[in-house]
């Protein structure tokens, strides 16, 4: 089904834009877009979140983070559906099973998005800015007893308190992150204290990604059971040809 091109001036034209909506290691980033709950099930407002990437390449190159607050989950062609760990025991990707990550670039220098239908409550994602991002892994290097958790543990209060970090991805709506050198963002899934201290931690609310490498090259390697559900060949392969396009690898 062919989908009309859309630009940032078309959102904007109907939604409130908030810029600069964090501080991250003493500079802005961050474009918050609010859409009309009246316009969600319009053009361009439910479109794919690889239309969202690709369209909105520019504005998430500047600013780093795009938000769509509330924005209702389209799930075709996600790369993966991030549950609690436990609902991911049958595998072996650490991706799924553990309960913290160490900083990390999903596939530099492609931006990643992640979309929410409802509530996290037991997980968010940490995102740091490079200064964060050294600083753990020479923590890690240090202090190789500790467990990635443990680290987790220690510096995710204390680097929001800093203002070297941010705590994202907790509520219902759309979240695009750059993954390019020029705002050198690295992110983490990291566990909330309400799941360590729930005995009851046995689901979440699924946390759907995408990103175009994924989608060409390893949707399946990401969850064994992924599926077929929600696929669409004619959207991978808009994909695709975008890439092709713009001489990205693919």
């Amino acid at each position: 089904m062919y989908r009309p091109a859309f630009s940032f001036d078309d959102i904007a034209a109907e939604c409130t834009v908030t810029t600069g909506c964090y501080r991250l290691d003493g500079r802005l980033l961050g474009l918050r877009i609010a859409v009309p709950e009246a316009l969600h099930g319009c053009h361009p407002f439910n479109a794919s979140a690889y239309d969202f990437l690709q369209q909105l390449r520019k504005e998430i190159f500047e600013w780093g983070i795009i938000e769509f607050p509330g924005l209702p989950l389209n799930p075709t062609n996600y790369t993966l559906a991030q549950r609690a760990p436990q609902q991911h025991a049958y595998s072996s990707n650490p991706y799924l099973t553990d309960f913290c990550q160490s900083p990390h670039q999903d596939t530099p220098p492609y931006p990643t998005a992640f979309w929410l239908a409802a509530p996290r409550r037991y997980f968010a994602t940490w995102v740091m800015g490079h200064t964060m991002a050294e600083r753990f892994y020479q923590l890690q290097g240090q202090q190789p007893q500790l467990s990635v958790d443990a680290l987790h543990e220690q510096w995710v209060a204390r680097s929001l308190e800093e203002g070297s970090s941010l705590l994202l991805n907790r509520q219902p709506g759309l979240l695009i992150l750059d993954n390019s050198h020029h705002n050198r963002l690295y992110h983490a899934r990291t566990s909330l204290l309400s799941a360590q201290q729930a005995a009851d931690v046995c689901s979440d609310t699924p946390m759907y990604a995408f990103n175009e490498v994924g989608l060409l090259h390893y949707i399946d390697q990401m969850d064994s059971r992924r599926g077929d559900e929600h696929r669409d060949a004619q959207a991978r392969q808009r994909v695709a040809e975008f890439m092709a396009r713009e001489g990205l690898q693919g």
